[in-house]
């Protein structure tokens, strides 16, 4: 039995016709100097926790974003009351892209350092080139999500824990 080759050379012919929706990604842009000011005022002094599966679970692990003066990425992963292991990056400074028009933009951290407090200490111990963190909706407080980009996979657990678009519970600073 022969198969016509028309229906299967005419679906290609359309589909190679028709104008995708979904084109080459909108290269990131730095955003202007007002939006930038913008959205500093909006994260400064703020902190965002996620927790995963609770506040009170155990196992837990533990992520909190800060933008008290140097931003800051903290984790740390525990057993009841019992810290096993914490990490921090943090970086004095950042700077802010956006793609198009959509409410997505990316902080990359200028020349971030780290840290490890348990199990043992170190300092700049976990390479942290590439590292960014995007947020949608930073100036809807009932809608920012975040997303840890870690294009190399170098971060330890327990940072993935915000591996994909994750809602954080925004909290007061704690000391």
């Amino acid at each position: 039995m022969t198969r016509s080759l028309l229906p299967s050379t005419l679906v290609l012919a359309l589909a190679l016709s028709v104008p995708s929706s979904c084109g080459p990604a909108t290269p990131a842009q730095p955003v202007g100097e007002e939006e930038e000011a913008r959205i500093r005022a909006e994260l400064r002094d703020r902190s965002f926790r996620q927790f995963e599966p609770s506040r009170d679970g155990s196992p837990r692990k533990g992520v909190i974003l800060d933008f008290f003066g140097p931003i800051g990425i903290w984790a740390q992963y525990a057993e009841g009351d019992l810290a096993v292991s914490e990490w921090e990056i943090a970086a004095e400074n950042y700077r802010i892209e956006r793609r198009g028009g959509s409410s997505e933009i990316t902080i990359y951290l200028d020349q971030p350092g780290s840290e490890r407090t348990l199990p043992t200490e170190c300092d700049d111990c976990i390479p942290t080139e590439g590292v960014s963190i995007s947020i949608r909706d930073v100036f809807d407080s009932d809608r920012t999500s975040f997303k840890l980009n870690d294009p190399s996979g170098v971060l330890p657990s327990p940072f993935p824990v915000f591996g994909s678009w994750t809602r954080f519970a925004e909290d007061e600073y704690m000391e």
